[in-house]
């Protein structure tokens, strides 16, 4: 099966790029120009699906892309080191991003973003025809999908531990990598730039001691996102969690960030749910976050995978 292109005519579109909480724009633009010109590149193809899979884009389109990735780095500097002078937000912000870029590279990023595309199924030695089979693999179990929007147009990863018992560890991580990109650029394409975060979502039903991956595992999945993906998510919702689980979380909440476990919050039962009825309308949301939600139907994981564009999220009405 091909995934349809998610290219929309051959030059990048116009879009609005958002960055709340917005840094002191000179302090952006010293960073920009202490950036080469290959590193501003890639940071605008980091921070924007549609510009990495544009045929061609300004310079004007590359540097406000990059921008926005500094901008988040940016914020994050300033909430931890309130304390610390721009001169020294921006030496951090400049390492930190360097050290992003390379992470990205080492861990095949772009490759992961591309690798279901119809143009890269053809060749089954490639690159790409690896990280299918270890991406398939891994969601063969139906743990994670996107799907759904809320209100504002934030795609949302939707996170099943009860269906998990076993875990690679190369594909745990890009695995996620994949989803929370995924997450990402449905975001951009569904507000043309104007929201750039997701919204988490992790159902525990019927979970038990034997879903919980290895607590190192875990350590290095929130060390990668902590660094390396800031300010791109707006919450994570932790639905009908067990007792049992409290024990993990006992555990795993000392590898989460201060920031963001600001955004991590316990649901239970169908009064807390109340909050999802103002973020989802039902006909995006899943039942089990709130009675009257609609999309019901069980996911077609290879559809989704393969027919479905990189940048949609799974629709379960088609």
């Amino acid at each position: 099966m091909a995934a349809p292109s998610t290219t929309e005519g051959n030059h990048l579109p116009t879009q609005k790029v958002v960055c709340e909480n917005k840094p002191d724009a000179s302090l952006v633009d010293k960073i920009l120009n202490l950036l080469s010109g290959d590193e501003t590149e890639q940071a605008a193809r980091a921070s924007s699906y549609r510009y990495l899979v544009a045929s061609s884009s300004s310079t004007e389109d590359r540097d406000q892309h990059a921008k926005a990735m500094i901008e988040r780095y940016v914020i994050v500097e300033q909430k931890l080191n309130k304390n610390k002078s721009p001169d020294e937000w921006e030496s951090a912000v400049c390492t930190k991003i360097r050290r992003t870029l390379e992470y990205r590279v080492e861990n095949q990023v772009d490759d992961i973003r591309l690798c279901f595309d119809k143009e890269k199924q053809s060749d089954d030695g490639s690159v790409h025809a690896r990280l299918r089979e270890g991406l398939a693999k891994r969601f063969s179990t139906q743990a994670s999908i996107i799907r759904g929007y809320t209100k504002e147009g934030q795609a949302m990863f939707q996170n099943f531990p009860r269906a998990d018992t076993s875990w690679d560890e190369e594909f745990y991580i890009k695995g996620n990598i994949y989803m929370t990109e995924r997450a990402l650029a449905s975001t951009e394409r569904r507000t043309n730039g104007e929201q750039d975060k997701v919204v988490i979502f992790y159902d525990y039903k019927n979970y038990a001691m034997k879903n919980s991956p290895p607590t190192m595992l875990v350590k290095q999945l929130m060390s990668a996102f902590r660094d390396h993906w800031p300010e791109r998510m707006e919450h994570a919702f932790v639905v009908d969690a067990p007792l049992i689980f409290r024990a993990f979380w006992a555990i795993i909440k000392y590898f989460i960030d201060p920031v963001t476990k600001e955004l991590v919050q316990f649901i239970t039962g169908e009064e807390q749910k109340k909050i999802f009825r103002d973020m989802i309308s039902e006909d995006q949301a899943a039942p089990w976050m709130f009675d009257g939600g609609k999309d019901d139907k069980e996911a077609d994981i290879t559809a989704f995978l393969y027919d479905t564009p990189f940048d949609h999220v799974y629709d379960g009405n088609n």
